[in-house]
């Protein structure tokens, strides 16, 4: 790989984009326990500077769709 990627154990980088299933109220509910805590599908795409260039958050169920980031990544260069 030629792009650097991120481990986020301590759930800091998914809580300051705003991608952690974090209500309280989830740690409660059975239905929920299973995502209580655990990142939201997304991707974003920063550049060298630290600019978000593109960010999506893919609904629950669905995949990532490499492709649509490879076309991200094109129109950037």
């Amino acid at each position: 790989m030629t792009y650097p990627l991120l481990s986020d154990l301590q759930r800091l980088a998914t809580r300051a984009y705003g991608v952690l299933y974090d209500d309280p109220r989830w740690a409660d509910d059975p239905k929920f326990i299973p995502l209580y805590l655990r990142s939201k599908g997304a991707w974003f795409v920063i550049d060298k500077t630290g600019i978000v260039r593109a960010a999506k958050e893919v609904p629950l169920g669905q995949q990532i769709a490499t492709e649509e980031i490879l076309e991200v990544l094109s129109s950037l260069k």
